[in-house]
């Protein structure tokens, strides 16, 4: 089959598009993963972070239950 010359043109910038959509798709690809690791590592330390809190929490009420005992000897 024969092209024209604008036919020609069209299919070029068509290819060129082409180009344009596949390196989207692979920025968009390997911004997924890095979000995906970012949100694995957020959740793990959102994790620790409450389970510091919570050892915080309980140290605390330990010591508020010694005190009290303390108190309950003078």
């Amino acid at each position: 089959m024969t092209y024209t010359e604008e036919q020609r043109a069209i299919i070029a910038r068509m290819g060129d598009i082409n180009k344009r959509i596949e390196a989207a798709e692979t920025r968009r690809r390997t911004n997924h993963r890095a979000m995906a690791n970012n949100l694995t590592d957020l959740g793990a330390n959102l994790i620790a972070a409450i389970e510091r809190s919570d050892e915080l929490g309980r140290l605390n009420r330990e010591y508020g239950d010694a005190f009290r005992e303390f108190l309950d000897t003078l």
